[in-house]
């Protein structure tokens, strides 16, 4: 009698199972059951506006077609477009004190949207440098990020900036961990675009 109250049980716990996968409220992802999911958003549903702390997204250094942008707020900007006569770029995340290049002359920051840092889940900005053959990409996130370019910035001795080149999504890296790509680029200060999300 009871080897078979063990059977129903084991048969009732089976069902039940079943009918939690049919339903998609049961998660076999190993990652998520053990609490070591990826926390990183793949989009942000905010509405873009003025930083409530205050801070901007401004122009901090202006070149011969190209400049440096940085992000004074204490939160983190998110999908920044920016635009120079017919031109648009869009920055996908600039973490509060961040710089990136634009290759645009005398460029306009539109809006954004403003996040606390927290909100993007362990999200780091990928590091890009000119190596030889091509750029090595870095990054520490924990999962792959959407290719949008990169800025390549050039610089005179003293410092100045003296024009860029925009990389295609192609020769970007926004994988985890190290990548070089073959792209023939003279040395510069590369700025990655690495989206959170596809859209």
């Amino acid at each position: 009698m009871f080897k078979k109250i063990g059977i129903a049980v084991v048969a009732i716990a089976v069902f039940a199972l079943l009918a939690l996968l049919g339903r998609g409220r049961f998660d076999l992802d190993q990652n998520r059951l053990l609490g070591t999911g990826c926390a990183i958003p793949a989009k942000i549903t905010a509405v873009p506006g003025p930083a409530p702390d205050g801070g901007a997204v401004r122009v901090a250094e202006q070149g011969a077609g190209a400049a440096v942008l940085e992000n004074t707020s204490t939160l983190a900007a998110y999908r920044i477009g920016v635009t120079s006569g017919a031109q648009t770029v869009e920055v996908p995340v600039l973490t509060p004190g961040q710089r990136i290049g634009v290759v645009l002359g005398h460029p306009v920051v539109g809006p954004a949207t403003w996040l606390p840092l927290e909100s993007l889940g362990g999200f780091t900005p990928v590091t890009a440098e000119v190596v030889p053959g091509g750029v090595r990409y870095r990054s520490g996130n924990c999962r792959p990020l959407t290719s949008r370019g990169a800025a390549v910035l050039f610089r005179a001795p003293d410092g100045r900036i003296t024009g860029g080149e925009q990389l295609p999504p192609a020769a970007v890296s926004c994988a985890p961990g190290e990548k070089v790509l073959p792209v023939a680029v003279r040395a510069g200060e590369v700025s990655p675009y690495c989206a959170l999300g596809t859209e």
